[in-house]
């Protein structure tokens, strides 16, 4: 595989062994395979993903699930506004917007406290 920045060859070897162990055991398209490789190419491992979402237990959700679960929201989510598209993919991942808080004053939100440089604080 060719790499496409600068790796230390050990770098290489631990990833490209990754790539080849996951494609052999997961099942997958040929364009997720795509996606895949090409993200191992760019330096990154196959149990790492582009957004920094953990599962449980502290573990990195594996690059392939966040990318199917990308591309199912994209596909749903078409012809949609932003703010539905929010919605449905807050609902698809079990978040809620309801809290049980009433909303706040958008004015309260706006509400900026400026200290002076030479004003003492009690912290």
């Amino acid at each position: 595989m060719k790499f496409n920045r600068h790796l230390s060859e050990e770098v290489q070897a631990v990833l490209e062994q990754q790539y080849k162990e996951y494609i052999r055991v997961t099942p997958m398209t040929k364009k997720e395979m795509r996606a895949l490789r090409e993200w191992v190419k760019d330096g990154n491992s196959v149990y790492e993903n582009s957004c920094g979402a953990w599962a449980d237990g502290g573990v990195p959700i594996e690059f392939l699930t966040v990318y199917r679960d990308e591309v199912y929201i994209r596909q749903n989510t078409k012809g949609m506004t932003p703010e539905e598209t929010r919605k449905f993919a807050m609902d698809y991942y079990g978040w809620s917007d309801d809290d049980g808080r009433p909303e706040q004053d958008a004015s309260l939100s706006e509400f900026i406290v400026t200290v002076s440089e030479c004003e003492d604080l009690p912290f």
